[in-house]
């Protein structure tokens, strides 16, 4: 009960920092910055409980230690394979000469291109420069606190970097991973090959779902992972598969 004790005080305090450093280095609003605050205040919760117990000397009884073992064994067992895929994928850089590359949309600040998209951008503009014939499907809808569409934030960066309009196509209908494919399909011609440009801690799961939906010439061109933000990025995407695995969207 000591070490629990020490472990989960340490994890909850880890946690309450974490959630400081994001709110600091990206904003208040940044995807699943709560889970981090939520996560250090249960763990808080449970610490004072584990400690009253440990005062009072009250001891679990031996059923319900064995189902909250069972329970971490199990849950740490598929965290670490999940991560272990995503961490294996993250890396994929497209072949040369693809007909199509979707990006996939991220929060926009208003107006302003957030650190993740930027990155995705960044790298599909490399793309697109050395392959002038690939056209570029920018697929993002408009969420809240969002000034326009993230599909017409994207192509407005295209441009302004030099990509002509009709090199790019806006899918603004969107808000999540499997819309961003579902929609963007109408827009391929028959047997095309397609890469989609996303951050790396992504790669799996969008791949995993164009599949699902039939696009069988798919692949991944990994953009950089923010360094800072990537332990934030890659919890969320692990529950972000399970999510969508339950939906039966991969």
């Amino acid at each position: 009960m000591n070490f629990l004790f020490w472990l989960v005080l340490s994890l909850s305090v880890l946690s309450l920092l974490y959630c400081c450093v994001i709110i600091v280095y990206s904003g208040i609003d940044t995807t699943f910055s709560r889970f981090w605050l939520a996560a250090g205040i249960v763990g808080l919760l449970a610490c004072i409980l584990m400690r009253y117990m440990m005062i009072h000397e009250i001891e679990a009884v031996g059923s319900f230690r064995f189902l909250v073992t069972l329970i971490i064994i199990v849950g740490l067992s598929i965290f670490t394979y999940l991560e272990g895929t995503l961490i294996y994928h993250a890396n994929r850089k497209a072949e040369q000469g693809m007909d199509y590359i979707i990006i996939l949309g991220a929060q926009v600040r208003g107006t302003i291109i957030t650190k993740t998209l930027l990155k995705r951008l960044n790298m599909a503009l490399a793309y697109m420069k050395d392959n002038p014939r690939t056209v570029a499907i920018v697929s993002g809808g408009r969420g809240e606190n969002e000034a326009l569409s993230e599909a017409e934030a994207m192509g407005r960066y295209l441009m302004k970097k030099g990509i002509i309009k009709n090199r790019i196509i806006k899918e603004d209908k969107s808000k999540n991973t499997f819309e961003n494919i579902l929609y963007s399909k109408s827009f391929l011609k028959p047997n095309s090959s397609v890469a989609i440009v996303t951050n790396g801690f992504h790669i799996y799961r969008s791949i995993s779902i164009a599949k699902k939906q039939g696009l069988n010439q798919i692949q991944g061109l990994a953009a950089p992972t923010d360094h800072l933000l990537a332990v934030n990025y890659y919890v969320r995407e692990a529950i972000g598969v399970i999510k969508d695995k339950l939906l039966g969207n991969l």
